[in-house]
C-alpha cells in the first residue's frame, strides 16, 4: 500500500493508469480493475483537483503572425518540435503567469518562467532557459511553436528565435492546434499549484519549478509507451550513439 499511497502523492490526480504504469517498471503487471479495487478498499483516492483558469491570448495586434509550419510533420526525434504558451493561476489573491517551453517529442519541459508580469520578459525568460537546458546548437533549425500572442509576435522575441536560428510556428489561437503545451499546463496545475500551498513567492517558484523536475525525471506518459520525458529521450539518444 505505501508504493500506491507514494504515486498518488507524487502525482495527484493520476489514478489507475499511472499506478499501472509504475507497477509495471518494477515487474508487477496488474490491471486496472484490480488496482481500483485495492484503492477501494484501502481508502486511497487521488487528491481532489480544482477548476483552473487559462490566461487570455491578446492576438489583437498588427504584429507579423507567422504561418503554422507543423501539421503533417513528423517528430521522430527531439529538438525538432518545441511548442510554449502562457498560462495563468492564482496564489493568495495573487495572479501570476507560466510560461513554458516543451519537447513534444519527449514531453520534456525544457524551459520555464514565472512572473506576475504577463509580458515578454516573461517569455523570453523561459527561452533562455530552453538555450541553457538544451543547449543552442542542438536548437538550431528547431520549430518553435506557439499561438499568436502579442508576446510571441513581439519584435524583441522573434529576433532571439533568429538570432538562434528557430523555425517559427503559429497557430491561430485553436487550442488543438497548439494541444500538447494546453495538456501540460493542465497536469501541472492539477498536480502541483492547485493542491499545494505556499509560504511564499520563493516557496511558490521553487515547488513549481521541483514538480516540473519531477515530472520530466518520473511521470509516466503512455504516448511515451509508460516512460518519463527523460527516460524516453535517454533511450532516442542512445539509438543515435548506435
Amino acid at each position: 500500500m505505501d508504493f500506491f499511497r507514494k504515486v498518488i502523492e507524487d502525482f495527484p490526480g493520476s489514478g489507475q493508469g499511472t499506478i499501472k504504469i509504475e507497477l509495471a517498471k518494477k515487474g508487477h503487471k496488474v490491471n486496472k480493475k484490480r488496482i481500483a479495487r485495492i484503492m477501494r478498499e484501502n481508502n486511497l483516492v487521488s487528491k481532489k483537483i480544482n477548476k483552473f483558469r487559462v490566461a487570455t491570448t491578446n492576438s489583437n495586434h498588427r504584429l507579423k503572425k507567422y504561418p503554422n509550419i507543423t501539421k503533417d510533420i513528423e517528430i521522430n526525434n527531439i529538438n525538432k518540435l518545441i511548442v510554449g504558451d502562457v498560462s495563468q493561476f492564482s496564489n493568495k489573491g495573487k495572479d501570476y503567469y507560466i510560461a513554458t517551453l516543451m519537447d513534444v517529442c519527449n514531453r520534456e519541459v525544457i524551459g520555464c518562467s514565472i512572473s506576475k508580469k504577463n509580458d515578454t520578459n516573461l517569455v523570453l525568460s523561459a527561452l533562455e532557459d530552453a538555450i541553457l537546458n538544451r543547449g543552442l546548437s542542438y536548437l538550431k533549425g528547431c520549430i518553435h511553436h506557439t499561438d499568436t500572442d502579442v508576446r510571441y509576435c513581439s519584435q524583441a522575441y522573434v529576433n532571439r528565435l533568429m538570432e538562434i536560428n528557430m523555425k517559427i510556428s503559429m497557430c491561430k489561437g485553436n487550442a488543438y492546434e497548439n494541444a500538447h503545451a494546453e495538456s501540460l499546463f493542465k497536469t501541472i496545475k492539477y498536480q502541483e499549484i492547485n493542491i499545494s500551498e505556499y509560504m511564499n513567492d520563493r516557496d511558490m517558484v521553487s515547488k513549481i519549478f521541483l514538480y516540473i523536475r519531477k515530472y520530466n525525471e518520473r511521470r509516466p506518459h503512455s504516448a511515451l509507451n509508460g516512460l518519463s520525458p527523460l527516460e524516453y529521450k535517454n533511450i532516442l539518444l542512445k539509438k543515435v550513439e548506435k
